[in-house]
């Protein structure tokens, strides 16, 4: 089964070639991009505000990434909508580790 979503590496400075506005302060000699509160803040925001518009989606935070996606056209569509600046990547299903405390979706019981 094919998924879309976006996902954001917080221990990769690739991160902030996505989104330089979240960046502009950060300093990689001395901070950790998983302490940059602008890139925290829009991830979690987008979350939230998708999880109030769809629950056809499954929200993954596994140590230093992030990843939300979904195959639901409703929801893919959303996902685009809110991260605009991130490009939207096809995800095989047999590729994500299990965390059963993540899924807001499970689509294998459907």
């Amino acid at each position: 089964m094919k998924l879309y979503g976006v996902k954001i590496d917080f221990d990769n400075i690739q991160s902030c070639g996505i989104l330089p506005d979240m960046c502009l302060n950060f300093d990689h000699r001395f901070d950790e991009l998983s302490e940059n509160e602008k890139l925290l803040s829009y991830w979690n925001s987008h979350i939230n505000d998708l999880l109030e518009e769809t629950k056809d989606l499954v929200v993954i935070n596994d140590e230093t990434k992030s990843m939300v996606y979904s195959a639901d056209n409703n929801a893919i569509e959303l996902i685009k909508k809110h991260f605009k600046e991130i490009q939207l990547e096809t995800i095989e299903y047999e590729n994500i580790n299990k965390c059963d405390y993540c899924v807001q979706h499970d689509y294998l019981q459907n």
